[in-house]
């Protein structure tokens, strides 16, 4: 099982939908210049995936949303999706 794929809207600096192209199950790389939005990439994939920000208190939850220039973000959202074609977990229907 590996992450297939990532996407992303108003996490902190991402305020439009973005969404990874397909991850290879092998090795992969993340590139970009400074202040590109590479370490929020992968707190926007702890946010999901680690118990950190369970108990954020409600400034500490308005933190995670974009705060650049334009209209103001009310939600944000993260959505990881999975290739579980080797079914380590399994699924029931």
């Amino acid at each position: 099982m590996y992450i297939k794929q990532v996407i992303i809207e108003g996490f902190k600096s991402y305020r439009e939908q973005i969404a990874t192209e397909s991850f290879s199950p092998k090795v992969n790389c993340v590139v970009g210049a400074n202040g590109s939005g590479k370490s929020n990439f992968f707190h926007a994939i702890r946010f999901v995936l680690s118990d950190l920000f369970q108990n954020l208190r409600s400034e500490d939850r308005h933190a995670l949303l974009h705060e650049g220039a334009g209209h103001q973000v009310l939600s944000a959202f993260v959505e990881i999706v999975f290739d579980n074609s080797d079914n380590r977990i399994p699924v029931i229907f």
